[in-house]
């Protein structure tokens, strides 16, 4: 295992499932107009700023990681894919610490990456392939420090399709709601033209009221 400090890398991984994308990820022009759409989103909905302590959870390559980077304290960056992280790794970023993760409620107390709290977490276009979605946010929800935001991207469930894939608003809003969260907005987040199709996922922003 590779570690920088506060840093986890664990390369190789034969279970790694987007390993072959990782490499290119970052030249999709597709993949780089759903970061630019995101973070244009974020910024429109919520206040992000030098003092915001930020978790990209899902980070892929860090392509919102790397945006929101020069505009907060710090963020902690996590993925489930070692080849993904090894490519965030390479951009050195200065204020982000990365680690491959792959948390459950009986696991994520162990990781120091997860040791909260933060001002914002963001988990872009994730959700949809976890698979306890609700006991996903509900775990973050946790880390949140008081008046702290969850935001996510994901693509909207098409009920008709062939092989229906992504989350209902009724979802995101259930699963804000069961976390304990406030819902501040669920809908479509971004309407961006890529060839001849439309990218408009589903943003739901939850913020985290109790102490």
């Amino acid at each position: 295992m590779d570690r920088g400090e506060g840093n986890h890398v664990s390369p190789g991984d034969a279970a790694d499932a987007w390993a072959e994308e990782a490499a290119t990820w970052n030249e999709d022009p597709a993949v780089v107009a759903y970061a630019d759409a995101a973070w244009a989103s974020l910024l429109a909905s919520l206040p992000v700023g030098s003092d915001t302590r930020v978790l990209d959870f899902g980070c892929g390559t860090g392509l919102l990681t790397e945006r929101l980077a020069p505009r907060v304290r710090e963020v902690v960056a996590v993925d489930a894919s070692p080849a993904m992280v090894e490519v965030l790794a390479a951009k050195a970023l200065p204020n982000v610490r990365f680690g491959v993760a792959k948390w459950t409620q009986e696991t994520i107390s162990d990781d120091e990456l997860a040791a909260g709290p933060f001002d914002l977490i963001v988990c872009s276009s994730v959700c949809a392939f976890l698979d306890d979605y609700p006991g996903a946010v509900a775990m973050l929800a946790d880390r949140l420090a008081p008046n702290g935001y969850f935001v996510q991207w994901d693509w909207e469930l098409d009920p008709t399709a062939a092989e229906p894939f992504g989350l209902t608003s009724a979802d995101i809003t259930q699963a804000l709601v069961n976390a304990g969260l406030e819902v501040a907005s669920v809908g479509i987040g971004f309407d961006v033209p890529i060839e001849d199709q439309h990218m408009r996922p589903v943003m739901g922003v939850g913020r985290r009221v109790r102490d």
